[in-house]
């Protein structure tokens, strides 16, 4: 009886200890503690530490992030880098711009588009290389000593009230014919370019931007009249067809400023994502938890922390 009441009475001290502390000590660390309790009541201090009992655990420390692969982040897509420092509210605000930009660039070019085939529409339908080639041999016949067609060869027309056209018979007008004004082109007094074989944009260019050339073949003009787009002597349709052009370039103007918004947004973005991881690094929070047993009133009382450093 006696063995099993001195093992109960040990199993409860041991018990009464771990229930104070959740550390166990040994032999030597107990009788240490017990003469800091026996001398911190002998000079009655009301709190006092052990030195022997302190636990530190530090928290593994914030991976940093790379500026470098922010800045190719955000090079490549505006507001990735960004993510990727967690800085959220940037990151929707470059990426924003950037799809505002692209919005923009696409939404003017599909508007460039349709107004410039909205304009060489209306040029197939009101200028034509028919009455221009026959405009040159109608020159020709007027200025040149020996020219292919005389002005009674060609077939007089009125299309409407005060005009009057001088058209190559059409049972003569082949690609001979062409080859032959094309040469006269080059050759007639006051003309300063030369139409292009295919309809290029520069085609659609020339035939509304140099009236005194091309003016007379569009189907509101007249062969003995002179045209000036430099004093404004143009054909409505001459004119129509200038405004409608000027509607489309500037149409493709304004895609550019889209496509100008977004490269600046890349560079921004890229700039930006920089600083952002670098402060992002240089606010990583370092934590360190800390145990210490203590001396309160007599009593020894387990003691946490925690200690945050940034």
């Amino acid at each position: 009886m006696k063995l099993k009441t001195a093992l109960l009475l040990i199993l409860m001290i041991t018990v009464g200890l771990q229930a104070r502390t959740p550390f166990r000590f040994r032999p030597d660390d107990l009788k240490a503690r017990r003469l800091e309790l026996l001398a911190a009541a002998v000079h009655r201090t009301p709190f006092a530490q052990t030195a022997d009992s302190t636990l530190n655990q530090q928290s593994p420390v914030t991976p940093t992030k790379s500026v470098s692969k922010a800045v190719i982040f955000s090079g490549l897509v505006p507001g990735s880098g960004q993510f990727y420092a967690k800085s959220y509210i940037k990151a929707g605000l470059f990426l924003a711009v950037e799809v505002a930009a692209w919005t923009m660039y696409f939404s003017y070019m599909k508007k460039g588009d349709q107004k410039d085939a909205e304009f060489k529409k209306y040029a197939e339908e009101h200028w034509s290389e028919y009455r221009y080639w026959s405009y040159v041999a109608y020159r020709a016949a007027q200025e040149m000593e020996d020219p292919p067609f005389q002005l009674s060869d060609l077939q007089e027309v009125h299309p409407g009230p005060g005009q009057v056209w001088y058209l190559i018979p059409e049972d003569q007008y082949d690609a001979e014919v062409i080859r032959v004004m094309r040469e006269l082109e080059g050759e007639m007094p006051g003309f300063t370019h030369r139409l292009p074989t295919t309809k290029t944009q520069q085609y659609y260019e020339m035939i509304g931007k140099y009236p005194h050339q091309f003016g007379a073949a569009w189907d509101d003009a007249s062969f003995d009249k002179e045209y000036n787009g430099v004093e404004g002597r143009i054909t409505p349709h001459n004119d129509l067809y200038m405004t409608m052009r000027d509607e489309s370039n500037q149409m493709y103007y304004r895609a550019t400023y889209g496509t100008m918004i977004a490269l600046v947004n890349h560079v921004l973005s890229a700039i930006d994502a920089g600083f952002t991881t670098r402060k992002y690094n240089r606010k990583k929070v370092e934590a360190r938890m800390s145990y210490r047993d203590m001396l309160y009133h007599g009593e020894y009382v387990n003691m946490f922390g925690l200690d945050l450093r940034w």
